[in-house]
């Protein structure tokens, strides 16, 4: 099951429409925790309060036109799968250039992702969820 869970993540993070990747990958009982380091990191549950949060960093960080994300690549490791998704871009407001790997530790429930943990360092994610670079 987890071969199946790993094409999930990756789908879920590659696809950019927001509302279709909701519907289709997100469960509605979907909790999304940032990374502490990120300005006034919180945590949220259920899909419409992520939905909530990810339109913010959408309005931060611009539009398809603007800004790219690649999945460079998304680890098993069991019951949770860890995706790293590389953001660049440039920041709406300020035109500020933006490129980071982030790292995401991922559990997949009935076919739909139910948690996601940010973390600003991607070997962070790896040792949370137990691989090793």
């Amino acid at each position: 099951m987890s071969e199946g869970d790993v094409e999930i993540v990756r789908q879920a993070f590659a696809n950019r429409a927001l509302q279709e990747t909701a519907k289709t990958y997100w469960h509605p009982e979907i909790e999304y925790v940032e990374d502490p380091r990120f300005p006034g990191a919180a945590s949220y549950a259920g899909r419409e309060a992520v939905v909530r949060c990810w339109l913010d960093y959408l309005e931060a960080m611009g539009d398809d036109k603007t800004t790219t994300v690649t999945v460079e690549d998304v680890f098993d490791a069991g019951e949770r799968q860890v995706a790293l998704v590389r953001f660049q871009g440039r920041a709406t407001g300020s035109g500020i250039p933006f490129d980071h790997l982030w790292g995401y530790v991922v559990q997949v429930m009935d076919g739909q992702l139910a948690y996601i943990r940010a973390y600003h360092e991607p070997a962070e994610a790896l040792e949370a969820a137990g691989i090793s670079e």
